[in-house]
Protein backbone atom coordinates (compact mmCIF):
# COMPACT_ATOMS: atom_id res chain seq x y z
CA UNK A 1 0.00 0.00 0.00
CA UNK A 2 1.38 3.57 -0.64
CA UNK A 3 -0.01 6.26 0.14
CA UNK A 4 0.39 10.28 -0.89
CA UNK A 5 -0.87 13.57 1.02
CA UNK A 6 -0.62 17.64 0.44
CA UNK A 7 -2.72 20.42 1.50
CA UNK A 8 -4.16 21.57 -1.64
CA UNK A 9 -6.09 25.18 -2.59
CA UNK A 10 -8.63 23.66 -5.02
CA UNK A 11 -11.37 21.86 -2.92
CA UNK A 12 -13.79 22.55 -5.03
CA UNK A 13 -12.30 20.76 -8.13
CA UNK A 14 -11.01 18.04 -6.17
CA UNK A 15 -14.36 17.46 -4.73
CA UNK A 16 -15.64 17.16 -8.61
CA UNK A 17 -12.88 14.84 -9.49
CA UNK A 18 -12.68 12.57 -6.28
CA UNK A 19 -16.45 11.85 -6.33
CA UNK A 20 -16.70 12.02 -10.50
CA UNK A 21 -19.90 13.78 -9.97
CA UNK A 22 -21.17 11.00 -7.57
CA UNK A 23 -20.54 8.27 -10.26
CA UNK A 24 -17.82 6.75 -7.78
CA UNK A 25 -18.75 4.77 -4.59
CA UNK A 26 -18.41 7.00 -1.88
CA UNK A 27 -17.40 4.66 1.23
CA UNK A 28 -16.87 6.95 4.22
CA UNK A 29 -18.18 10.56 5.45
CA UNK A 30 -16.76 12.29 8.35
CA UNK A 31 -19.00 14.57 10.28
CA UNK A 32 -21.55 15.58 7.12
CA UNK A 33 -24.75 15.66 6.51
CA UNK A 34 -24.94 11.66 4.99
CA UNK A 35 -26.23 11.49 1.34
CA UNK A 36 -25.77 15.24 -0.09
CA UNK A 37 -24.42 16.02 -3.03
CA UNK A 38 -20.76 15.88 -3.65
CA UNK A 39 -20.60 20.07 -4.17
CA UNK A 40 -23.20 19.83 -0.81
CA UNK A 41 -20.18 18.46 1.21
CA UNK A 42 -18.10 20.98 0.31
CA UNK A 43 -20.77 23.72 0.64
CA UNK A 44 -20.48 22.33 4.38
CA UNK A 45 -16.67 22.23 4.75
CA UNK A 46 -16.98 25.83 3.19
CA UNK A 47 -19.45 27.10 5.59
CA UNK A 48 -17.26 25.88 8.40
CA UNK A 49 -14.51 27.34 7.24
CA UNK A 50 -16.38 30.54 7.44
CA UNK A 51 -16.87 30.33 11.04
CA UNK A 52 -13.44 30.58 12.21
CA UNK A 53 -12.96 33.30 9.10
CA UNK A 54 -11.93 35.90 11.41
CA UNK A 55 -9.77 33.92 13.31
CA UNK A 56 -7.19 33.22 10.80
CA UNK A 57 -7.87 36.88 9.16
CA UNK A 58 -4.26 38.15 10.01
CA UNK A 59 -3.13 35.25 7.82
CA UNK A 60 -5.87 33.65 5.97
CA UNK A 61 -5.27 30.22 5.03
CA UNK A 62 -4.58 29.39 1.51
CA UNK A 63 -4.65 25.48 1.20
CA UNK A 64 -8.08 24.92 2.91
CA UNK A 65 -8.08 21.39 2.04
CA UNK A 66 -5.88 18.13 2.43
CA UNK A 67 -5.94 15.97 -0.54
CA UNK A 68 -5.12 12.07 0.40
CA UNK A 69 -4.51 9.16 -2.07
CA UNK A 70 -4.62 5.73 -0.66
CA UNK A 71 -3.82 2.74 -3.19
CA UNK A 72 -3.49 -1.00 -1.61
CA UNK A 73 -1.94 -3.21 -4.37
CA UNK A 74 -4.70 -5.54 -5.97
CA UNK A 75 -3.54 -8.32 -3.93
CA UNK A 76 -3.91 -6.42 -0.54
CA UNK A 77 -7.79 -5.48 -1.57
CA UNK A 78 -8.94 -8.71 -2.94
CA UNK A 79 -12.22 -9.22 -2.12
CA UNK A 80 -12.65 -5.84 0.03
CA UNK A 81 -16.43 -4.99 0.53
CA UNK A 82 -17.52 -1.36 0.83
CA UNK A 83 -17.45 -1.67 4.65
CA UNK A 84 -13.85 -3.35 4.85
CA UNK A 85 -12.85 0.08 2.56
CA UNK A 86 -14.81 2.02 5.36
CA UNK A 87 -12.54 0.39 8.20
CA UNK A 88 -9.20 0.51 6.00
CA UNK A 89 -9.74 4.92 5.30
CA UNK A 90 -10.79 5.37 9.43
CA UNK A 91 -7.53 3.01 10.01
CA UNK A 92 -5.57 5.30 7.61
CA UNK A 93 -6.76 8.14 9.02
CA UNK A 94 -5.63 7.26 12.67
CA UNK A 95 -2.46 6.44 11.73
CA UNK A 96 -1.58 9.57 9.96
CA UNK A 97 -2.88 11.55 12.89
CA UNK A 98 -0.26 9.73 15.58
CA UNK A 99 2.85 10.85 13.17
CA UNK A 100 4.95 12.92 14.53
CA UNK A 101 7.99 12.46 12.63
CA UNK A 102 9.53 11.47 9.50
CA UNK A 103 10.36 8.81 8.56
CA UNK A 104 14.35 9.54 8.24
CA UNK A 105 13.89 10.79 11.82
CA UNK A 106 14.90 14.51 10.83
CA UNK A 107 12.02 16.07 11.78
CA UNK A 108 10.59 15.22 14.90
CA UNK A 109 7.73 16.44 17.86
CA UNK A 110 5.63 17.82 14.63
CA UNK A 111 2.04 18.85 15.75
CA UNK A 112 -0.29 16.24 14.87
CA UNK A 113 -2.84 16.30 12.24
CA UNK A 114 -6.34 15.70 13.71
CA UNK A 115 -8.04 14.23 10.50
CA UNK A 116 -10.27 12.15 12.61
CA UNK A 117 -12.01 15.39 14.15
CA UNK A 118 -12.48 17.16 10.56
CA UNK A 119 -14.84 17.08 7.96
CA UNK A 120 -14.19 14.68 4.94
CA UNK A 121 -15.29 12.23 2.86
CA UNK A 122 -13.65 9.01 1.02
CA UNK A 123 -14.43 7.94 -2.51
CA UNK A 124 -13.65 5.03 -4.35
CA UNK A 125 -11.84 5.14 -8.07
CA UNK A 126 -10.56 1.87 -10.21
CA UNK A 127 -8.01 3.09 -12.77
CA UNK A 128 -8.97 3.21 -15.93
CA UNK A 129 -6.13 0.74 -17.59
CA UNK A 130 -5.09 -1.57 -14.28
CA UNK A 131 -8.48 -1.49 -12.67
CA UNK A 132 -6.51 -0.86 -9.33
CA UNK A 133 -8.93 0.09 -6.87
CA UNK A 134 -7.87 3.38 -4.56
CA UNK A 135 -9.31 6.09 -2.37
CA UNK A 136 -9.42 9.30 -2.68
CA UNK A 137 -9.97 11.63 0.54
CA UNK A 138 -10.59 15.23 0.76
CA UNK A 139 -10.12 17.08 4.08
CA UNK A 140 -11.49 20.21 5.30
CA UNK A 141 -8.25 21.62 6.64
CA UNK A 142 -9.89 23.36 9.89
CA UNK A 143 -10.75 20.29 12.17
CA UNK A 144 -14.13 20.21 14.19
CA UNK A 145 -12.56 22.71 16.99
CA UNK A 146 -11.70 25.28 14.89
CA UNK A 147 -8.01 24.48 14.64
CA UNK A 148 -5.95 23.81 11.40
CA UNK A 149 -4.62 21.37 10.59
CA UNK A 150 -0.78 21.09 10.26
CA UNK A 151 0.91 19.96 7.27
CA UNK A 152 4.14 20.44 7.63
CA UNK A 153 6.18 17.79 5.83
CA UNK A 154 2.60 15.97 5.50
CA UNK A 155 3.66 13.81 2.40
CA UNK A 156 6.60 12.23 4.68
CA UNK A 157 4.57 11.17 7.54
CA UNK A 158 1.95 10.03 4.99
CA UNK A 159 4.83 7.66 4.08
CA UNK A 160 5.24 6.74 7.75
CA UNK A 161 1.19 6.03 8.39
CA UNK A 162 1.86 3.50 5.27
CA UNK A 163 4.92 1.85 6.54
CA UNK A 164 2.80 1.17 9.91
CA UNK A 165 0.12 0.00 8.63
CA UNK A 166 2.07 -2.18 5.91
CA UNK A 167 3.81 -3.96 8.69
CA UNK A 168 0.75 -4.69 10.72
CA UNK A 169 -0.81 -6.48 8.05
CA UNK A 170 2.42 -8.23 6.62
CA UNK A 171 2.35 -6.01 3.47
CA UNK A 172 4.64 -4.30 1.13
CA UNK A 173 6.86 -1.80 2.18
CA UNK A 174 6.17 1.71 -0.18
CA UNK A 175 9.30 2.34 -0.26
CA UNK A 176 10.11 -1.20 -2.34
CA UNK A 177 7.00 -0.39 -4.02
CA UNK A 178 8.00 3.11 -5.21
CA UNK A 179 11.28 1.38 -6.09
CA UNK A 180 9.39 -1.58 -8.66
CA UNK A 181 7.50 1.16 -9.57
CA UNK A 182 10.71 3.09 -11.08
CA UNK A 183 12.10 -0.09 -12.31
CA UNK A 184 9.21 -0.60 -14.08
CA UNK A 185 8.49 2.94 -15.73
CA UNK A 186 12.57 2.50 -16.86
CA UNK A 187 12.38 0.01 -17.94
CA UNK A 188 8.98 0.26 -20.29
CA UNK A 189 10.40 3.70 -21.51
CA UNK A 190 13.52 2.39 -22.27
CA UNK A 191 11.76 -0.21 -24.78
CA UNK A 192 9.76 2.71 -25.99
CA UNK A 193 13.18 4.49 -27.22
CA UNK A 194 14.41 0.70 -29.28
CA UNK A 195 10.53 1.27 -31.10
CA UNK A 196 11.01 4.85 -32.45
CA UNK A 197 12.66 5.13 -35.64
CA UNK A 198 13.40 8.45 -34.31
CA UNK A 199 13.02 10.40 -31.17
CA UNK A 200 10.48 12.66 -30.61
CA UNK A 201 8.54 13.62 -27.78
CA UNK A 202 5.36 13.54 -29.88
CA UNK A 203 6.24 10.02 -30.64
CA UNK A 204 7.44 9.26 -27.16
CA UNK A 205 4.74 10.23 -25.24
CA UNK A 206 2.33 8.49 -27.05
CA UNK A 207 4.12 5.12 -26.86
CA UNK A 208 3.82 5.22 -22.78
CA UNK A 209 0.31 6.42 -23.05
CA UNK A 210 -0.69 3.27 -24.87
CA UNK A 211 1.30 1.61 -21.55
CA UNK A 212 -1.11 3.16 -19.61
CA UNK A 213 0.72 5.96 -18.37
CA UNK A 214 -0.26 9.63 -17.87
CA UNK A 215 3.07 11.85 -19.20
CA UNK A 216 3.24 15.72 -18.39
CA UNK A 217 5.90 17.97 -19.99
CA UNK A 218 7.57 20.89 -18.52
CA UNK A 219 8.23 23.76 -20.82
CA UNK A 220 10.71 26.35 -20.41
CA UNK A 221 9.27 29.90 -21.57
CA UNK A 222 10.84 29.37 -25.33
CA UNK A 223 8.73 26.00 -25.65
CA UNK A 224 12.07 23.74 -24.61
CA UNK A 225 11.09 20.49 -22.32
CA UNK A 226 13.23 21.00 -19.67
CA UNK A 227 11.48 18.25 -17.51
CA UNK A 228 8.57 15.67 -17.53
CA UNK A 229 6.89 13.78 -14.90
CA UNK A 230 5.16 10.06 -15.71
CA UNK A 231 2.14 8.99 -13.50
CA UNK A 232 1.59 5.41 -12.70
CA UNK A 233 -1.86 4.47 -11.18
CA UNK A 234 -2.33 7.44 -8.20
CA UNK A 235 2.00 8.18 -7.79
CA UNK A 236 3.90 10.49 -10.44
CA UNK A 237 7.49 9.85 -10.88
CA UNK A 238 9.59 12.78 -12.30
CA UNK A 239 12.32 11.74 -14.68
CA UNK A 240 15.22 12.22 -13.11
CA UNK A 241 13.88 9.68 -11.39
CA UNK A 242 14.01 6.72 -13.72
CA UNK A 243 16.56 4.69 -15.55
CA UNK A 244 19.85 4.72 -14.23
CA UNK A 245 22.34 7.55 -14.46
CA UNK A 246 19.97 10.53 -15.54
CA UNK A 247 19.94 9.08 -18.95
CA UNK A 248 15.45 9.25 -19.37
CA UNK A 249 15.84 13.26 -18.83
CA UNK A 250 15.56 15.69 -21.39
CA UNK A 251 18.96 16.83 -21.59
CA UNK A 252 20.30 13.18 -22.31
CA UNK A 253 17.39 11.13 -23.53
CA UNK A 254 18.39 12.13 -27.15
CA UNK A 255 21.75 10.38 -26.55
CA UNK A 256 20.19 7.73 -24.74
CA UNK A 257 17.85 7.18 -28.16
CA UNK A 258 21.49 7.28 -30.03
CA UNK A 259 22.72 4.65 -28.01
CA UNK A 260 20.42 2.78 -28.56
CA UNK A 261 19.84 2.91 -32.42
CA UNK A 262 23.91 2.30 -32.92
CA UNK A 263 25.58 3.31 -36.23
CA UNK A 264 28.45 0.82 -36.78
CA UNK A 265 31.81 3.58 -38.16
CA UNK A 266 33.43 2.31 -41.00
CA UNK A 267 36.83 1.13 -40.17
CA UNK A 268 38.78 2.61 -43.31
CA UNK A 269 37.65 5.93 -42.65
CA UNK A 270 35.11 8.28 -43.74
CA UNK A 271 34.07 8.22 -47.68
CA UNK A 272 36.58 4.94 -48.53
CA UNK A 273 34.78 2.09 -50.57
CA UNK A 274 35.31 -0.74 -48.37
CA UNK A 275 32.20 0.41 -45.85
CA UNK A 276 29.91 3.81 -44.98
CA UNK A 277 27.56 4.29 -42.08
CA UNK A 278 23.76 2.68 -42.84
CA UNK A 279 21.29 6.04 -42.70
CA UNK A 280 20.08 6.89 -39.87
CA UNK A 281 17.29 9.11 -38.38
CA UNK A 282 18.23 11.79 -35.89
CA UNK A 283 15.91 12.99 -33.31
CA UNK A 284 13.74 15.63 -34.82
CA UNK A 285 12.33 18.52 -32.14
CA UNK A 286 9.12 18.68 -32.08
CA UNK A 287 6.20 20.83 -33.38
CA UNK A 288 5.94 22.41 -30.34
CA UNK A 289 9.51 23.87 -29.85
CA UNK A 290 10.36 26.80 -31.33
CA UNK A 291 13.90 25.76 -33.04
CA UNK A 292 14.49 27.66 -36.20
CA UNK A 293 16.55 24.60 -37.69
CA UNK A 294 16.08 20.70 -38.23
CA UNK A 295 18.30 18.89 -36.92
CA UNK A 296 20.23 17.09 -40.02
CA UNK A 297 19.78 13.49 -41.58
CA UNK A 298 23.03 12.51 -42.97
CA UNK A 299 23.67 9.70 -45.47
CA UNK A 300 27.05 9.51 -46.82
CA UNK A 301 27.70 7.83 -50.68
CA UNK A 302 30.74 7.47 -52.44
CA UNK A 303 31.05 9.93 -55.70
CA UNK A 304 32.10 7.83 -58.48
CA UNK A 305 32.88 10.90 -60.38
CA UNK A 306 35.71 11.25 -57.78
CA UNK A 307 36.93 7.68 -57.27
CA UNK A 308 35.76 7.73 -53.82
CA UNK A 309 37.98 10.96 -53.17
CA UNK A 310 35.15 12.98 -51.91
CA UNK A 311 31.90 12.37 -49.94
CA UNK A 312 28.19 13.24 -50.57
CA UNK A 313 26.08 14.11 -47.62
CA UNK A 314 22.51 14.18 -47.96
CA UNK A 315 21.40 16.65 -45.28
CA UNK A 316 17.71 17.91 -44.39
CA UNK A 317 17.94 21.15 -43.05
CA UNK A 318 14.95 23.39 -42.92
CA UNK A 319 12.66 21.00 -44.05
CA UNK A 320 14.33 20.85 -47.53
CA UNK A 321 17.18 17.93 -48.47
CA UNK A 322 20.24 19.42 -49.89
CA UNK A 323 23.32 16.91 -51.27
CA UNK A 324 26.42 18.90 -50.36
CA UNK A 325 30.44 17.11 -51.26
CA UNK A 326 33.22 17.20 -48.96
CA UNK A 327 36.67 16.09 -49.64
CA UNK A 328 37.94 12.29 -48.02
CA UNK A 329 40.85 13.82 -46.76
CA UNK A 330 38.67 16.75 -44.80
CA UNK A 331 36.54 14.24 -43.21
CA UNK A 332 39.92 12.30 -41.96
CA UNK A 333 40.87 15.33 -40.90
CA UNK A 334 37.90 16.26 -38.76
CA UNK A 335 37.56 12.21 -37.37
CA UNK A 336 41.47 12.80 -36.02
CA UNK A 337 40.79 16.53 -34.45
CA UNK A 338 37.48 15.54 -32.70
CA UNK A 339 38.42 15.45 -28.48
CA UNK A 340 35.78 14.17 -26.41
CA UNK A 341 35.83 13.57 -23.12
CA UNK A 342 36.37 10.30 -21.18
CA UNK A 343 33.11 11.26 -18.45
CA UNK A 344 30.95 12.57 -21.32
CA UNK A 345 27.31 11.35 -22.60
CA UNK A 346 28.09 13.04 -26.15
CA UNK A 347 29.26 10.35 -28.70
CA UNK A 348 32.54 10.98 -30.96
CA UNK A 349 30.02 10.92 -34.31
CA UNK A 350 27.50 13.12 -32.12
CA UNK A 351 30.68 15.43 -32.39
CA UNK A 352 31.50 14.68 -36.21
CA UNK A 353 28.10 15.54 -37.58
CA UNK A 354 28.44 18.89 -35.35
CA UNK A 355 31.77 19.09 -37.11
CA UNK A 356 30.72 18.97 -40.63
CA UNK A 357 27.79 21.06 -40.46
CA UNK A 358 30.54 24.17 -38.89
CA UNK A 359 32.63 23.17 -42.12
CA UNK A 360 30.20 23.44 -44.55
CA UNK A 361 28.75 26.99 -42.97
CA UNK A 362 25.68 25.52 -41.51
CA UNK A 363 26.11 27.31 -37.89
CA UNK A 364 22.68 27.52 -36.84
CA UNK A 365 21.98 23.92 -37.78
CA UNK A 366 25.65 22.90 -36.16
CA UNK A 367 24.60 24.51 -32.64
CA UNK A 368 21.11 23.15 -32.98
CA UNK A 369 22.06 19.95 -33.58
CA UNK A 370 25.04 20.23 -30.19
CA UNK A 371 22.13 21.11 -27.77
CA UNK A 372 19.92 18.18 -28.95
CA UNK A 373 22.94 16.04 -27.75
CA UNK A 374 22.74 18.50 -24.76
CA UNK A 375 25.66 20.55 -25.34
CA UNK A 376 25.17 23.97 -24.49
CA UNK A 377 25.55 25.43 -27.81
CA UNK A 378 26.40 28.68 -28.99
CA UNK A 379 29.61 30.53 -31.10
CA UNK A 380 31.10 33.95 -31.03
CA UNK A 381 30.31 36.22 -33.64
CA UNK A 382 32.03 36.44 -36.14
CA UNK A 383 32.95 32.86 -36.24
CA UNK A 384 33.50 31.69 -39.84
CA UNK A 385 36.83 30.64 -41.94
CA UNK A 386 39.72 33.47 -43.08
CA UNK A 387 40.46 34.53 -45.78
CA UNK A 388 44.01 32.80 -45.53
CA UNK A 389 43.06 29.71 -44.10
CA UNK A 390 43.33 26.26 -45.56
CA UNK A 391 40.84 24.06 -45.58
CA UNK A 392 42.49 21.39 -43.46
CA UNK A 393 43.60 24.37 -40.61
CA UNK A 394 39.75 25.10 -40.46
CA UNK A 395 38.72 22.02 -40.70
CA UNK A 396 40.85 21.59 -37.32
CA UNK A 397 39.35 24.58 -35.62
CA UNK A 398 35.62 23.32 -36.81
CA UNK A 399 36.09 19.95 -34.97
CA UNK A 400 38.08 22.20 -31.93
CA UNK A 401 34.40 24.04 -32.21
CA UNK A 402 32.32 21.05 -32.38
CA UNK A 403 33.84 19.29 -29.09
CA UNK A 404 33.27 22.72 -27.33
CA UNK A 405 29.57 23.14 -28.42
CA UNK A 406 29.07 19.73 -27.51
CA UNK A 407 30.21 19.65 -23.87
CA UNK A 408 27.37 20.03 -21.22
CA UNK A 409 26.22 23.41 -19.50
CA UNK A 410 27.94 23.52 -16.19
CA UNK A 411 31.53 21.52 -17.63
CA UNK A 412 34.55 23.67 -18.09
CA UNK A 413 34.58 24.87 -21.79
CA UNK A 414 37.01 26.90 -23.97
CA UNK A 415 37.12 28.10 -27.58
CA UNK A 416 38.74 26.12 -30.15
CA UNK A 417 41.64 27.82 -31.77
Amino acid sequence: MIATVRPIPHGHAMTSYATKDFRADIVKTNLLTEHLPPMGMWDEMVLHMNRFKQKFSRKPIKNTSIRIEVSPSRNESEGWTLDDWRRFTEEFAEELDQVTSTPDGRHRNLVPTNIGNSQYFAALHHDSKSDIPHLHLVVNRIDRDGNINDCHFIGERAVAAAQAINLRHGWKDPMEIRDEHLQRIGDDCMAVLRTLPSFSWGDYITKLQQRGYKIKLQRDKEGIVRGYSVKMNSSVYKSSELGTGRKLTPSRIGNTWRNLHPVQRPTAGYGTQTGTPPVRQIPQPTHASPIPHATPTIHPTANPATTSTSLQYEFLIDGKTRQLEIPERICKELDNSIEVSANSDVTHEDVMKVALLLFLGYVDAATTMSESCGGGGGTESGWGKKDDEDDLEWARRCAAKASWLCKPIGRSRRYGR
